[in-house]
């Protein structure tokens, strides 16, 4: 793989790692169909520029990591801790079957959009949501969706952002927790790559593309929150639902 295509990659990943579509199949297609890369390869390239937008989202929530470290949030450290739990049991079988079955990516892209529409209309009377505590009660359902998301075709951000909204959060507080909640699990899942991939050695390319990753993540992550703090919570919801779904419809020819 060559420093453009690294590049490419990585800008792909800075974008779609916040929305709710899925930027480990976003940079698979595009490794795979711009770049020619193997699907292994492509994979394996989505999963290490993970690692940027986790430093991105690192640096965006330091004030709440402090709170974490320090101890002075224990509620939702409680919250992540079960959440990331309940992923690793069921996302590390899944992220083993990834590697070695090509899953298409169109369902589950054409899913998450439709899960968003649904949402949009059941919380349309709640006038932007019921913000809630994040107690460790709450992190048993979107744990276990987070982990369903090691699939390609699954978005994480997706599927979290829609557990959360299913149980009451504002569309703001969905966002926030969600990407919280990716920061242990993207650690985890950078620590066990070498062991899903043999011989797995990282290179020059793949250095600048998890640089570019960290750099536009950084760029577009507060953009994002700053759509979802809108007041009109089902013209933003169900917004973002049509385009996902659109997304995977056009998935279907490729």
């Amino acid at each position: 793989m060559d420093y453009l295509t690294a590049l490419l990659l990585g800008l792909v990943q800075g974008v779609a790692e916040w929305l709710p579509i899925s930027s480990e199949a976003m940079v698979t297609l595009v490794g795979q169909f711009v770049a020619g890369l193997t699907y292994q390869d492509a994979l394996t390239m989505a999963i290490w520029l993970h690692l940027g937008t986790f430093l991105a989202a690192l640096v965006y929530f330091k004030r709440e990591v402090w709170n974490l470290v320090t101890g002075k949030d224990l509620k939702l450290l409680m919250f992540l801790g079960v959440a990331t739990v309940l992923t690793g049991l069921i996302a590390m079988p899944l992220l083993m079957l990834a590697f070695s079955v090509e899953i298409p990516q169109s369902w589950g892209t054409l899913g998450i959009g439709l899960l968003l529409i649904t949402m949009a209309f059941l919380n349309k009377k709640k006038k932007g949501g019921v913000v809630k505590e994040a107690t460790w009660e709450k992190a048993l359902p979107v744990g276990v969706a987070q982990g369903f998301a090691a699939l390609p075709g699954l978005s994480r951000s997706g599927l979290t952002v829609a557990t959360l909204l299913a149980e009451g959060f504002s569309l703001e507080a969905a966002f926030r927790l969600s990407f919280l909640m990716s920061l242990p699990v993207t650690l985890g899942v950078q620590l066990v790559l070498p062991l899903l991939r043999g011989g797995f050695v990282v290179t020059g390319p793949m250095m600048v593309g998890g640089l570019v990753a960290f750099l536009v993540g950084l760029a577009t992550i507060g953009g994002l929150l700053k759509v979802a703090r809108q007041k009109d919570f089902f013209k933003v919801t169900l917004a973002l639902g049509v385009l996902v779904s659109l997304l995977g419809l056009g998935l279907m020819f490729f």
